[in-house]
């Protein structure tokens, strides 16, 4: 494995305090090539810390122009140079473990468009957690969030047990992180590294308000997004991805219904010759995990 290098810019203090810590997770682009980069720094986050964490495959530096605009609009700029493609669950559990003294925690990808409603979002929110509603740059068609097998596509408060989104955008208060940490358990399963790391924190969240927990989610924004399903054909590399993320899930969080949908994607997959799949499926489903998260499993929260 390689190792994670850090380098931290534009430090003006020690052991400071933020509102919020704000993670952007880089893959196989500079940090000119980033949309999200590009447009956060059309705001102010005068009293926030950036994250840059780049997953590989290869070194980047944040010099440049761009380097200059992100170092002026930021309290503290961080860049992680992790070259092995670390699991985004086990990423975004350090990240929040990292900066647990902040106010709030933003997830972002390296490819969506800040608006200026998602900074304000972000300066009003009160909620456990802020889901913005997830534009498709492709269509232009709303995706995201998720309440009830329907897209929710005005501003208004949600169901926590019948509502998720995806990862890029989720704004998470203090108060959600506690309430995971009073019941011993991280926000993201770490079971899954790509596919199924967004949605795990939903399904805890569920688990919770099973035994009783009670949250707030609301959305109150939206982001531009680029949305691997509204791009064409999908890869193979997607494809089984996505195989994977079924069967971790069925594993974990079994239900009558995943096990008949996991079952049809062997079939699926027997008759069209995609033994290399069928095997992905059956070694992620026995092991029940994602076979990236293997080698760092020591330390995982069931």
């Amino acid at each position: 494995m390689h190792r994670c290098l850090w380098g931290a810019f534009c430090l003006r203090g020690v052991a400071m305090q933020h509102d919020n810590a704000i993670v952007v997770v880089v893959y196989n682009k500079d940090i000119e090539d980033s949309i999200t980069l590009n447009t956060l720094v059309n705001y102010d986050f005068h009293n926030s810390k950036l994250v840059i964490h780049n997953n590989g495959p290869k070194n980047i530096t944040l010099t440049g122009d761009i380097a200059s605009k992100i170092n002026d609009k930021f309290k503290v700029v961080e860049l992680v140079n992790c070259l092995s493609n670390s699991p985004l669950s086990m990423l975004y559990n350090k990240f929040i473990q990292d900066n647990i003294g902040v106010k709030q925690f933003i997830i972002l990808d390296d490819d969506s468009t800040i608006t200026e409603e998602f900074v304000q979002a972000i300066n009003c929110n009160e909620a456990d957690m802020e889901l913005p509603r997830i534009i498709s740059r492709t269509d232009h068609v709303t995706y995201y969030p998720i309440e009830k097998k329907k897209v929710v596509t005005v501003d208004r408060e949600l169901d926590p047990r019948n509502s998720f989104s995806i990862g890029s955008g989720l704004v998470i208060h203090r108060s959600l992180v506690e309430k995971f940490q009073k019941h011993n358990i991280s926000l993201f399963d770490e079971n899954y590294a790509l596919y199924g790391v967004d949605v795990s924190v939903f399904r805890r969240m569920y688990q919770l308000i099973d035994k009783g927990e009670n949250f707030k989610i609301k959305t109150s924004s939206f982001l531009k997004h680029s949305l691997s399903r509204t791009e064409g054909k999908e890869s193979p590399f997607r494809i089984k991805e996505r195989l994977i993320d079924i069967a971790v899930t069925t594993r974990r969080y079994p239900t009558l219904r995943m096990h008949i949908h996991l079952l049809k994607k062997i079939v699926i997959n027997l008759v069209s010759f995609q033994f290399d799949n069928v095997s992905s499926i059956l070694k992620a489903y026995f092991t029940g995990m994602h076979p990236r998260c293997k080698v760092v499993d020591s330390h995982r929260n069931f």
